[in-house]
């Protein structure tokens, strides 16, 4: 830069704020040099990485993220959502920050890069007018990606998706990074922006051993995961304001069509969560009795049977479901 854009008169360095500027001696315009904004998303698929082979200088024909400059009034996220929507037809939502970088270029260029985590919301692939070609890459087998900040952000990506199965990465609240606090003599991941703080406490879950007038069990067979077609307690996770007791009879009625009266609890029981590695539940286990209904399978099981105990199947869905029936039998065998 030579001239004042404003008046054209020719530029002169000064020392300003312990750094020498590009300053103009008529208007006093200075030439602050500040990086210039630009966004992108990393978008993922299955474990592949969405890459566009690029048209234009810099890295012309070298892969990278989608990414581009803000327009005037535009917003990070939003931009980042319209680049990969130009570069690669793809319709995105930018859901959390990954990383800010700073690319220097030169002494007179530099950007601040914004890289977004993303989730696909619809489109068709296609490379745009500014994208030689765009492409599915396994995590595995990616080809030279140009570009530190890309570089920076696909390694952040990778750590976080290899990191340990109990971390929790960003707030619920205000999307910061969480990081390692002691609350209360324990090490906790809190927020430092907003103070959130992740208490590893149990989920709630309510079971029901139900048995007919024969002193058969009844079992469902389960239609989601975790345990597909493996057999279990009819039972579930407790509703906001719920007792366990409520939530108990009313996952037997949502699962079997039966209507029960819960005699007493059995036990409870903490376990790690077969879903969600990074939770642990704990279960209330109890005893009801049929007051009504007619037995039929709900929308979320296979199907809801009565077994004798000398026939319950072998693929129980867990250990704990094997423990509840073994001490409600030995009990029952006491009265």
């Amino acid at each position: 830069m030579k001239f004042c854009p404003h008046c054209s008169t020719p530029l002169e360095t000064k020392l300003i704020e312990q750094h020498e500027r590009w300053a103009c001696p008529q208007c006093h315009w200075v030439h602050w040099n500040s990086p210039v904004p630009v966004a992108g998303c990393l978008v993922e698929q299955g474990g592949n990485l969405l890459l566009i082979r690029r048209k234009s200088p810099p890295h012309a024909g070298e892969w990278s993220l989608p990414v581009g400059f803000l327009q005037f009034g535009e917003t990070a996220e939003h931009a980042a959502a319209r680049e990969v929507e130009e570069e690669t037809g793809l319709r995105v939502t930018a859901t959390a920050l990954l990383g800010t970088y700073s690319e220097v270029f030169n002494e007179e260029r530099s950007h601040l890069v914004l890289i977004f985590r993303s989730r696909i919301l619809g489109g068709v692939l296609k490379a745009g007018d500014d994208a030689a070609e765009v492409a599915w890459f396994s995590e595995h087998y990616l080809p030279p990606i140009a570009f530190a900040s890309a570089q920076h952000a696909i390694a952040a990506w990778r750590a976080q998706r290899s990191g340990p199965p109990t971390a929790y990465y960003f707030c619920p609240r205000c999307r910061s990074p969480l990081e390692i606090r002691q609350v209360v003599g324990r090490n906790q991941q809190a927020c430092p922006t907003c103070d959130w703080i992740y208490w590893v406490n149990p989920i709630p879950i309510a079971e029901t051993i139900v048995t007919n007038s024969e002193g058969q069990v009844l079992l469902i067979k389960r239609k989601f995961p975790p345990r597909v077609g493996d057999w279990a307690l009819p039972g579930g996770f407790l509703d906001w304001g719920e007792s366990a007791e409520t939530a108990a009879i009313r996952e037997v009625r949502e699962e079997t069509g039966l209507e029960v009266k819960l005699s007493r609890l059995l036990c409870t029981m903490g376990l790690p969560s077969l879903l969600n590695p990074e939770q642990c539940i704990m279960k209330a286990i109890f005893i009801g009795e049929i007051s009504g209904g007619h037995l039929q399978a709900g929308d979320d099981a296979l199907e809801a049977q009565f077994f004798a105990w000398e026939n319950l199947p072998e693929n129980l869905a867990t250990e704990s479901t094997r423990e509840a029936l073994q001490r409600w039998r030995e009990q029952h065998s006491c009265l």
